[in-house]
């Protein structure tokens, strides 16, 4: 299979400095059709971008680590997707009790996009202390608002029903079994080196590098429901085959098939539970017009399409240059030249 078109339009985009590097991998069911790393993990320092470069991969975490981890306790017996999310967090009740474990998961909680734990009002208080003061939460089920507070929750949630940390129980039940070797929550130092540098930080005066970009995530210790995780192409391109119909997985296709379904038929934005599932091109791109993914705003994604037998992981250290890519266009550049040359393969 021939791809020689995106990758001619990813080196171009590095070479006008649109972002530094990229490391794309494409699946299909069984195998890795193609693996490729472009440009620079760190511009200053000089360090180029390899195939196994460690990612920050933002709120791939939310799809990665703590949606299978909900999935795999609701099918232990352990939750009900209907359950509130008070029965488990007392702290809750009365305030935020008609928010189920399923709202959370499809971001129809009506909690608001983000909420800065780690600021100083904050910081005296418990998450949970802050999540019961919030006032302005919207009516549950009115619309998508896609927020972190969900995610926060959920990945409490699980070390709250399984007494383990997120980061051990993610690892035991979902990197090892589907030989994720290199996707964790806080690298050590000694692996700074293989990790793709993120954002000029003020505070640091330099660049951030080796701990997690997400502010709330930090403050959090590193390991968080919604950010947190460090992967590499190979192993999320893994998980994403993982997911495709009738592949082997940690979970069963009943599962699998439940959490790409759409939940929010009637709302502005198609969620299933965890993931973004396709209802307009705005990262999938043109001629991807089915399917299911996730973003991480570091400059992560991966779209998964059973339709068309694909699995697409594009991580890219975009915020090494600031906020100002339009990312969204160029991965749906970059998903309709693969579509299209997977397309010419068939014929």
């Amino acid at each position: 299979m021939e791809f020689q078109a995106v990758q001619k339009f990813i080196e171009q985009s590095i070479e006008q400095n649109v972002l530094p590097g990229a490391v794309l991998c494409i699946a299909n069911r069984k195998d890795i059709l193609f693996k490729k790393s472009f440009g620079k993990a760190h511009v200053k320092k000089d360090i180029l971008m390899k195939e196994n470069t460690l990612f920050d991969v933002a709120s791939l975490t939310k799809v990665v680590a703590t949606t299978p981890a909900i999935l795999l306790l609701l099918e232990q017996g352990l939750l009900d997707l209907d359950d509130s999310i008070a029965h488990y967090f007392l702290e809750l009740q009365g305030q935020h009790e008609e928010v189920t474990i399923k709202h959370l998961l499809t971001h129809t909680s009506g909690f608001q996009p983000e909420v800065r734990f780690y600021i100083e009002a904050n910081v005296q208080k418990s998450p949970l202390e802050v999540i019961e003061q919030i006032q302005n939460r919207k009516a549950i089920g009115s619309e998508v608002i896609y927020s972190d507070v969900n995610y926060i929750l959920l990945g409490m949630l699980v070390e709250k029903i399984s007494g383990e940390s997120l980061s051990s129980f993610t690892r035991k039940n979902i990197f090892q079994p589907l030989q994720m070797e290199h996707t964790l929550f806080n690298p050590s130092s000694d692996l700074q080196i293989q990790i793709a540098a993120t954002e000029y930080r003020n505070h640091l005066q330099d660049y951030q590098w080796g701990d997690v970009h997400d502010e709330n995530a930090n403050y959090f210790g590193g390991v968080s429901g919604h950010a947190g995780l460090f992967s590499t192409a190979e192993d999320l391109a893994r998980y994403a085959q993982a997911f495709m119909k009738g592949e082997p997985s940690i979970l069963t296709e009943e599962t699998k098939r439940m959490s790409k379904q759409t939940y929010t038929r009637e709302l502005d934005e198609q969620r299933g539970l965890g993931w973004q599932v396709y209802s307009n091109p705005t990262f999938s791109g043109q001629y991807l017009q089915d399917g299911f993914g996730h973003t991480g705003f570091t400059g992560t994604s991966m779209w998964i399409s059973d339709e068309q037998e694909i699995a697409i992981v594009l991580l890219t250290n975009r915020v090494h240059y600031g906020r100002q890519c339009n990312i969204q266009r160029f991965r749906r550049i970059t998903h309709n030249l693969i579509a299209l040359a997977v397309e010419n393969s068939r014929k």
